[in-house]
């Protein structure tokens, strides 16, 4: 096969993959285990039936754009539609990055903003959180006044940690730094914030949409761009949909990269559909905030660490003589001495869950999250199940 140039960044890079596994849980990325509500079925089957397939879609994705701009209070022209919020992060990058540009982001955070920066040319500059996953604004700020990135991007809530930072810290970051910002608040549902601007002038039953988020400083700050996404709380990970709230100013630029038509016509009638009834998910996301919390209770009784989460997630390692109980059962197990104490408990963990077919994600090798299992919640049984083969496990291995 010959040998074709390409652009010299992407000469590292390898194409993105994961291997595919079969599991009766699966609980490994973060998704909705959660069935859509009866009521917006229906009216999505309704829309379905008299669906225009034949025509493309809004050109700019306008009929979403207006159906979010109207519930927030906000001009149409404060918002745009990607294929996930994730096709947003990538664009941004394109728009604001270039060639020799620093991008600002997280670490430990969401691996692909890394790959963001590289594909636009640009170079990834991780700042860092704290040792218990929180976002420092006095070390941003500083790191930003140092490095002088054209684009800094915050996680909040923070994957793969799930902690939630307030929103004071993250309005001190916004008005102190000369980028544009991205709050990439894709888990910011499960949050639970309580936190408005005594300025906001919402009325009371909207209000809830923007508590504790940066979208209550959507036209306060020029630089602000907020991104959300239907993937997690509304469960449309599979027709991919996103949305990004701004000023005018910067989403006009954010725009300039988005391509016509790019969202399909399908897809934005369902996330319509899912916007305009929204509240019929409250139950559901509250249930996910219980179940969450009852699991990081649980796995903390066990003897486990388990990070502050406010997320559909719960990550966690073993700690103290339960990371070497796992380790030994690890290495006698598998005859692979190779790992240390804190790896090979991690790996045994996730090897034993594997084996009962419950599939979660493995971040036992990263570097800041040594041991580490990430477990999206799933429903009350598989929950329950989780829970109990964790359970089997550590008394098996503590005999």
């Amino acid at each position: 096969m010959a040998d074709f140039a390409i652009r010299k960044g992407l000469e590292s890079m390898e194409e993105y993959s994961v291997e595919h596994v079969a599991a009766d849980i699966i609980v490994n990325a973060n998704e909705s285990n959660y069935e859509m509500p009866e009521a917006v079925r229906q009216a999505v089957l309704e829309r379905t039936q008299s669906f225009p397939f034949n025509r493309y879609p809004p050109i700019k994705s306008e009929n979403l754009c207006e159906a979010i701009a109207q519930e927030l209070d906000l001009d149409i022209a404060n918002v745009k539609i990607g294929n996930g919020s994730s096709e947003l992060l990538q664009v941004a990058c394109y728009v604001f990055g270039g060639y020799g540009k620093k991008i600002a982001v997280p670490y430990p955070s969401f691996s692909m903003y890394g790959e963001y920066a590289t594909l636009s040319d640009s170079v990834a500059a991780p700042y860092p959180l704290t040792e218990e996953g929180y976002v420092d604004p006095d070390v941003v700020i500083e790191f930003c006044e140092r490095e002088r990135p054209a684009l800094l991007i915050v996680c909040n809530p923070n994957n793969p940690t799930g902690n939630y930072n307030s929103l004071a810290d993250m309005e001190k970051i916004i008005a102190n730094v000369e980028c544009p910002v991205i709050m990439d608040e894709a888990y910011m549902e499960f949050a639970d914030g309580k936190e408005v601007p005594p300025t906001d002038m919402r009325p009371l039953n909207k209000l809830w949409l923007v508590a504790g988020s940066t979208l209550s400083l959507v036209g306060k700050y020029s630089n602000l761009m907020v991104f959300r996404t239907f993937s997690k709380a509304y469960g449309l990970a599979g027709l991919r949909c996103g949305y990004a709230v701004g000023a005018a100013g910067v989403m006009r630029l954010l725009g300039k990269a988005l391509l016509p038509y790019h969202v399909n016509a399908y897809t934005l009638m369902v996330a319509k559909t899912l916007y305009e009834n929204k509240d019929l998910y409250k139950e559901q996301i509250k249930l996910v905030r219980s179940e969450r919390d009852k699991m990081a209770a649980y796995l903390a009784k066990l003897g486990f660490k388990v990070w502050p989460t406010a997320t559909n997630f719960v990550t966690f390692c073993a700690q103290d003589e339960l990371t070497k109980s796992l380790a030994l059962a690890y290495e006698r197990k598998y005859r692979d001495r190779s790992l240390t104490p804190q790896v090979a408990s991690g790996k045994m963990m996730f090897k034993y869950l594997m084996e009962n077919s419950i599939l979660v994600r493995d971040y036992s090798g990263h570097a800041k999250l040594t041991g580490c299992l990430r477990v999206t919640v799933g429903t009350p049984e598989e929950n329950l199940t989780i829970l109990q083969k964790l359970t089997a496990l550590c008394t098996e291995v503590q005999l």
